[in-house]
């Protein structure tokens, strides 16, 4: 009877685990998806009204759109847990679109959307285009490489016009970061003047 009580135990904290799982890899795509479709009809109406507004945190700030692996996404002012359940999330305090400085994005690889699950697909020369009221703003790929979560110098200020993607490596870990840094193509519309002064690249 003690063993019949233990199996049915384990067979539904298995099933609690797997129920688990499926809401991580499926359910949390759907949220993201939702809410993807209201910050797209936000901003939109944003730019219209004020389009030099500078962004607030949680809400759309862009549009991100990298042809060679299928992302099409609204990014989002932040890179806080909440902020990366919405969708990509631009580092606070980093160059804004088209800016000479460094403009950095971070993304889910896998879960809400999982809208970097293919970053490692990129090569030099892939383009990345961002969107903002006053863009598009074309950037080329020119260097990936997989650093430590303290290595925060990828995200500092730069004396070009780049565009830094960031997210976990590999997938389903948090050990590392895979980087891709992109180069503006075109003529830089201002000048990043401050630095984001974070301690470690956020999990995603």
């Amino acid at each position: 009877m003690a063993l019949r009580a233990i199996g049915r135990g384990f067979i539904g904290l298995g099933t609690l685990i797997l129920l688990f799982l499926v809401y991580q890899l499926i359910g949390t795509n759907f949220l993201t998806g939702r809410t993807q479709k209201a910050l797209a009809s936000e901003i939109k109406e944003q730019w219209e009204v004020a389009p030099d507004e500078k962004p607030v945190l949680g809400e759309g700030m862009a549009l991100l759109k990298i042809p060679k692996i299928g992302v099409d996404a609204v990014v989002v002012e932040g890179v806080e847990v909440e902020d990366l359940k919405k969708g990509p999330g631009h580092y606070p305090d980093t160059a804004l679109p088209g800016q000479l400085g460094n403009l950095v994005i971070s993304g889910h690889r896998t879960t809400y959307g999982a809208p970097f699950y293919r970053l490692d697909e990129l090569k030099e020369g892939d383009e990345i285009v961002v969107f903002d009221a006053n863009g598009p703003y074309s950037y080329r790929v020119t260097e990936t490489k997989i650093v430590l979560p303290t290595e925060i110098g990828v995200i500092a200020p730069s004396s070009d016009a780049r565009l830094t993607l960031t997210t976990c490596h590999p997938r389903f870990s948090a050990a590392k970061r895979l980087v891709v840094i992109a180069q503006l193509q075109g003529t830089p519309t201002g000048l990043q003047t401050t630095d984001p002064g974070v301690g470690v690249l956020p999990e995603s």
